[in-house]
């Protein structure tokens, strides 16, 4: 398995086939695939107001803090835990921009 060092942890570099076929539950992974649906921006006013982005790769649910500017379509890596039907993601890259979540 090939892996890259991305902030402070290492990250499994998968297909997407090889993430819903293999045993990578909880473990940190980077994919690279094609937006299919226009994100979905939450805005969450709790003590800490902040906002969460959803969309959806090849089926696989990304989840991430904040609001990245990524439109249906378009192709982005994401960096983030696997957590079984999706991914939790630590940092979204376009061809433009990097957008990174505090770890």
């Amino acid at each position: 398995m090939k892996r890259t060092k991305f902030g402070h942890n290492y990250y499994y570099i998968l297909t997407i086939d090889e993430l819903k076929n293999g045993n990578f539950r909880g473990k940190n992974v980077v994919i690279e695939g094609i937006v299919e649906d226009k994100p979905k921006i939450e805005f969450l006013p709790m003590e800490l107001p902040s906002y969460r982005a959803t969309f959806h790769i090849s089926g696989l649910k990304i989840e991430f803090s904040g609001t990245p500017n990524v439109g249906k379509g378009e192709t982005v890596k994401v960096y983030g835990r696997f957590v079984g039907d999706g991914i939790i993601a630590k940092a979204i890259e376009t061809e433009r921009v990097l957008y990174v979540t505090e770890e």
